[in-house]
């Protein structure tokens, strides 16, 4: 009985040490290897300005799933982008930070009261206090903000009414950057309402022009691309939408699935003015909730009319959480087997026939 109760303590504690690893790995490690995958891109010139591109987080809402496990659903998803935009941010040190849009996964039903919530856990974690350790909060880095279609609808044609883009603009527009340094200048695009921004017309030349938008453009086409090239003439056009890494360049049709770890070139100018091309990035969904395999955020350098991109890729959330499933089946299933072993009436009986055997030695 004493060597079985040494064997039961010794069991006990391996599957202890082993579910305390298994957390260290799931919940701190994945993350730092995923990061030893990054690239770091350097700066060469003074004027180097780093963008950091989010897409699609679609926080969590609360009237699509009502089921029992939602609020842990909600709480994991939330502390996954912050914690994966923490190390992002620490890693890029950017001047601006674009997010492409969807925001919200529920922005475009929600009533007032769940709005307001839902931008406070987005403030949560994309205002995180923890920057100001790095001196790292919203006064030493630019934002610019595009609404997507469950921020404020239209996705299938679905009605896009005023309050929903009043309250979008309100809540994450109303400081959005615009020029930045006298180099760089922003244009919003909203495909949704056909639409985009160009207040000032008449200096657009001399910078470098940036579009933006949540769903993509140049494969598209129709009368908005014919437009937005006509006016706005953009060098670059950064979007989203579709959760996927993608390179667009209009008017060849090329597309190019973007999935390396590895760093892309391009000189802005001379796809312009000599190859008469433009180009467009598709930035991944930076959430585990989308279901792609491949999630991550988009880094940009830009040094004049040169730019660097590649993909901050992150760890897929779903993986891990299910061999926490397939741990804790295993644990319940070695536990159950365990004690069908060291409890089965059969080794009761033998122990009892052992003993009689025993007792019928006979006596001198």
């Amino acid at each position: 009985m004493a060597s079985l109760r040494v064997v039961n303590r010794l069991v006990c504690r391996g599957f202890v040490v082993l579910t305390l690893l298994l957390i260290f790995f799931n919940e701190f490690l994945i993350y730092y290897m995923a990061q030893s995958s990054w690239h770091q891109i350097d700066c060469k010139l003074d004027n180097c300005t780093r963008l950091l591109l989010i897409s699609d987080p679609q926080i969590l809402g609360t009237s699509y799933d009502r089921s029992s496990h939602s609020p842990l659903a909600r709480y994991d998803s939330d502390r996954y982008l912050k914690k994966t935009f923490e190390r992002a941010v620490a890693f890029t040190q950017p001047h601006i930070i674009v997010f492409l849009g969807d925001l919200l996964d529920e922005g475009n039903i929600a009533t007032a009261q769940e709005y307001k919530q839902y931008v406070k856990r987005f403030r949560r974690i994309y205002q995180s206090k923890k920057f100001r350790k790095f001196r790292m909060i919203s006064a030493y880095f630019q934002r610019v903000h595009v609404p997507g279609d469950n921020d404020i609808g239209g996705e299938n044609g679905d009605y896009i009414s005023n309050s929903n883009q009043r309250r979008f603009e309100n809540e994450f527009m109303s400081e959005d950057l615009f020029d930045y340094d006298h180099r760089i200048r922003f244009f919003k695009i909203n495909r949704m309402l056909l639409d985009f921004t160009n207040p000032d017309r008449d200096h657009n030349a001399d910078r470098l022009r940036i579009g933006v938008s949540h769903a993509p453009l140049l494969i598209g086409g129709g009368p908005l691309l014919r437009a937005v090239i006509s006016d706005l003439d953009p060098h670059i056009i950064f979007s989203g939408h579709w959760h996927e890494s993608r390179i667009f360049i209009y008017p060849s049709t090329k597309v190019i699935n973007f999935y390396e770890n590895a760093v892309r070139h391009f000189d802005l100018k001379a796809l312009k003015e000599q190859e008469h091309s433009y180009l467009e990035i598709m930035v991944p969904t930076c959430s585990y909730r989308m279901g792609k395999s491949k999630i991550g955020m988009g880094y940009a350098v830009l040094e004049n009319y040169n730019l660097s991109y590649t993909v901050l890729w992150q760890p897929n959330r779903f993986i891990l959480l299910f061999t926490y499933v397939f741990w804790g089946l295993f644990v319940l299933c070695g536990a159950i087997v365990y004690k069908m072993m060291t409890r089965c009436p059969f080794r009761v009986a033998k122990r009892q026939t052992h003993y009689s055997r025993v007792s019928n030695i006979p006596q001198f």
